[in-house]
């Protein structure tokens, strides 16, 4: 037998051998992040093995001798949501067995239910389709949506009183807005661009998306921006090049949270609205994980009845008071709420 045959007798034998092999992975339903993860595994053939390697998304986790179950913990350096592991069995030296698994990780934390108090209510334009607001200064800012009638705004708060007002192009549907470095930055829904403006809305420039969906909300924690784009994702963009660098999927321990809209940076926290929701989701930025949820259903029932009235959109949070200010989209009032711990 020449050393070519020979070979090829090896790999015969071992893709034989990893045919023979059968063996069978469970994993629990919705692992969570920082928790240890049990998985059993039933050798159905009861074949010789010595060792499993495991790895996540391609880089090595863990190496141990093999067992019918193995404990696995995902830190938070894997982020919240799909991940795909690879299990390889081992004899002696050699693989002779590799099966992959699809997880998706949900978070370690359950999300406390808040409420809150009605410090204040004051008049808003029941025409506007508001999409995001945001304090600077002492003034409102406001992007509006809809093809048509977007705009963005300067606005007194206390009485509703519009100081200046910029209309987008139809073409445009406005989304959400934040403002950093007296810039002030507004999302498009689906057009893939957006725009910047100093503090008193002149046009600056624009910008387009990367890999983001769609533009819905954003706002800032002082260096970065943060921008959701109708999916579970939130993206953080380099307010300069407006790169996306990197981004979170938004969960609880025990659902995937999508369609993430108006976002506000709150003392280290993202306070989100979700669409079609009468509530706010308090997002850890580092992990994605909800931790908190507030039920504003009852500020619905105190606005205007009328044919257009919308759902709950539009978060700006005051720094002096500590109050948030909220409202909805073609509502007639804004709430001050003070959220209670």
């Amino acid at each position: 037998m020449n050393k070519f045959t020979a070979v090829i007798l090896f790999f015969l034998g071992l893709i034989s051998c990893q045919k023979d092999i059968k063996i069978q992975i469970n994993l629990p339903e919705k692992p969570q992040q920082n928790q240890v993860i049990k998985v059993t595994i039933n050798n159905l053939n009861q074949s010789d093995i010595d060792q499993i390697y495991v790895a996540v998304d391609g880089d090595e986790l863990a190496k141990m001798p093999y067992k019918n179950q193995i404990e696995l913990k995902l830190d938070d350096k894997f982020k919240l949501g799909p991940h795909q592991i690879i299990f390889d069995f081992i004899k002696g030296d050699q693989s002779v067995k590799k099966i992959t698994k699809n997880i998706e990780l949900y978070a370690g934390v359950s999300p406390k239910v808040l409420k809150y108090k009605l410090i204040h209510t004051y008049p808003h334009d029941i025409n506007a389709f508001t999409q995001g607001l945001e304090f600077y200064k002492d003034t409102l800012y406001e992007g509006t949506g809809l093809h048509g009638e977007s705009s963005l705004r300067k606005t007194d708060y206390k009485t509703g009183k519009i100081y200046k007002k910029i209309d987008l192009d139809r073409k445009y549907f406005g989304e959400g807005i934040s403002i950093l470095n007296d810039k002030v930055y507004q999302l498009t829904w689906q057009s893939g661009i957006g725009f910047i403006y100093d503090t008193n809305l002149n046009k600056t420039g624009e910008f387009k998306y990367q890999n983001s969906k769609e533009g819905w909300g954003l706002c800032n924690d002082g260096t970065i921006l943060y921008k959701s784009d109708g999916t579970e994702k939130i993206w953080q963009l380099d307010p300069e090049t407006l790169d996306e660098k990197d981004y979170i999927n938004v969960y609880t321990n025990r659902h995937k949270i999508t369609r993430i809209n108006e976002l506000e940076w709150v003392n280290g926290k993202i306070y989100t609205n979700v669409w079609q929701k009468n509530a706010l989701a308090i997002i850890d930025p580092k992990t994605g994980a909800v931790e908190g949820i507030i039920n504003l259903s009852d500020l619905h029932n105190k606005v205007t009845k009328h044919p257009q009235l919308d759902v709950l959109n539009g978060i700006a949070y005051d720094k002096k008071t500590g109050h948030l200010f909220v409202t909805g989209k073609k509502w007639d009032k804004m709430f001050e709420i003070e959220i209670l711990k």
